[in-house]
């Protein structure tokens, strides 16, 4: 045995991972339940001086990036054969020497975790989380070989995150958590249409229904800006509702904007890499939102 077989599975299980895309969950998770900390949170003293905010905190984080990445695992599964089909793609685990049921291992590795944490933190949340798990059971599973709006499914998953976070904090479902929802309805359209433009090549041989690929990537481009235009009036929404600070009004703004000049750039330039470009860009989009809310919360509460 050589050791570049080893480095190549290595490889292929850290590409799973999507750790580009999936790290973002960690500030993106962070920021909504410190939000719901803050808003909802029944704490002894100080929260930033509560043991338990902290432990709820680390929960849900380790809880929510697990269950991403082993979303990722999940879809590298059911696409093992497809992706075994294109050896060129050396971004999915199929073609670093990884098997099918390995995939399948990993994936349970990684989402029983995150489940057992969402129950730990209560049941209302594990429902919900629950929720997300089939939605990305049925893009993996049927949704990405049927439909071109197969991204759907990924959009609900991601939209209803923060009522899994805010159940921890309250058994209402609040206007501050619909109000996340729908910052995420209307960004993460956008953010999947995107990144599926980048591998239209690939999927038409693969006879993979995208957007792009029924609809072209010049008509793509335009959801894409139509998506992101309503990030901005529903961040300033949550603004306006929870009463906010300047730290998140001008940094989600700012980004916002930012988002929508992308956008833009992808219309006047509809091509694969330009829509590849945009995915990966837009990921700043999440850091910049979750660190202005993260930081807004710490002046604001102390």
């Amino acid at each position: 045995m050589t050791v570049v077989a080893p480095v190549s599975k290595l490889r292929g299980f850290v590409i799973t991972l999507r750790p580009i895309v999936s790290m973002v969950a960690i500030p993106w998770a962070a920021g909504m339940a410190i939000l719901a900390s803050a808003l909802y949170g029944d704490f002894q003293g100080p929260m930033f001086s509560d043991a338990e905010f902290y432990l709820k905190l680390f929960l849900i984080v380790i809880a929510t990036f697990l269950g991403v990445v082993g979303g990722y695992a999940l879809n590298d599964y059911f696409d093992y054969e497809l992706d075994r089909d294109s050896p060129a793609r050396t971004d999915k685990a199929a073609n670093h020497g990884i098997s099918r049921n390995t995939l399948l291992a990993y994936a349970l590795i990684l989402g029983v975790p995150s489940m057992s944490i969402w129950l730990y933190l209560g049941y209302r949340a594990l429902a919900v989380a629950f929720v997300l798990f089939l939605c990305i059971l049925a893009y993996a599973a049927w949704g990405k070989r049927n439909t071109p709006f197969s991204n759907l499914f990924v959009v609900a998953a991601v939209a209803l995150t923060p009522i899994a976070i805010f159940y921890v904090y309250t058994p209402q479902l609040t206007l501050a958590a619909v109000l996340l929802v729908v910052v995420n309805l209307f960004f993460e359209p956008g953010f999947t249409w995107s990144g599926v433009c980048k591998d239209v090549e690939g999927d038409k041989k693969l006879r993979i229904p995208t957007m792009p690929l029924r609809y072209g990537i010049p008509r793509t481009s335009k959801m894409v800006l139509v998506s992101w235009l309503f990030v901005v009036p529903s961040s300033l929404a949550l603004f306006f509702y929870t009463e906010l600070g300047t730290i998140y009004l001008i940094g989600s703004t700012l980004v916002g904007l930012w988002l929508v000049a992308l956008a833009v750039r992808f219309v006047r330039e509809p091509k694969p890499s330009m829509g590849g470009s945009t995915f990966i860009k837009s990921t700043l989009w999440l850091w910049v939102f979750s660190l202005a809310l993260i930081f807004d919360v710490i002046f604001i509460v102390q």
